[in-house]
C-alpha cells in the first residue's frame, strides 16, 4: 500500500514519474485491496502513527485526514455524502479510537481524544474527549440513579429481577 501511495504521489509532480508510474500504483493499490479485503484511498491524509490492527472491511475515502495514534478497528467506513470535490470525508482528531464497525459520513470533524463505539452512525461533529455510541452516534452520558431520583435499594431491586427474567424466561 504504501508503495502505491508514493507513485501516486510522484506521479501529481511536475518532475514527478509519468503515466506508466501511476498505473503501476493503481496496480499496486488494486492488488493489495484485494489480498487486504481493504479499500483505502491512497489520497487520504493518514498520519504514519495510525494503527489498523485488522485491516479487514476498512474503507477510508480520498479526502479523509486522520490523525497520529488513531486506532481504526475492523469493517470501519470514513465515507462521503455528497459528490462534492473537497472535503466530503471525516477529519479525525488525534488518540482517537474508533470501534469495529463504525461508519464515519460526511464532512464530520472528530476531536482529539474521542472513541467511537463498535456499530456507531456518525453524521454529526464530536467534541474532543467524548464518546459516541450506538446508531445513529450519541454522546454518553453517565447519570447516577440518585440524580434520576432512584433509591439504591430500587436499582438493586431491578437489577436483581431484570437478571431472574433473563435466567428464567
Amino acid at each position: 500500500m504504501r508503495l502505491a501511495v508514493r507513485l501516486h504521489l510522484a506521479s501529481g509532480r511536475a518532475n514527478g514519474i509519468p503515466v506508466i508510474g501511476r498505473a503501476l500504483g493503481r496496480a499496486i493499490y488494486r492488488f493489495s485491496k484485494i489480498v487486504t479485503s481493504s479499500d483505502i484511498d491512497p489520497r487520504a491524509r493518514i498520519h504514519p502513527t495510525v494503527h489498523i490492527p485488522h485491516a479487514t472491511g476498512v474503507v477510508i475515502g480520498e479526502t479523509a485526514v486522520v490523525g497520529e495514534r488513531t486506532i481504526i478497528m475492523p469493517g470501519v467506513v470514513i465515507g462521503a455524502r455528497s459528490w462534492d470535490e473537497h472535503d466530503r470525508h471525516a477529519k479525525i482528531g488525534a488518540r482517537v479510537i474508533i470501534g469495529a464497525g463504525a461508519v464515519l459520513l460526511g464532512p464530520i470533524t472528530i476531536g482529539d481524544g474521542a472513541r467511537i463505539g463498535a456499530n456507531a452512525v456518525v453524521l454529526s461533529d464530536v467534541d474532543p474527549g467524548a464518546v459516541v455510541i450506538a446508531p445513529p452516534a450519541r454522546p454518553l452520558v453517565r447519570e447516577s440513579p440518585q440524580s434520576r431520583g432512584i433509591s439504591r435499594s430500587q436499582t438493586e431491586e431491578d437489577e436483581w429481577s431484570s437478571r431472574r427474567d433473563r435466567s428464567f424466561g
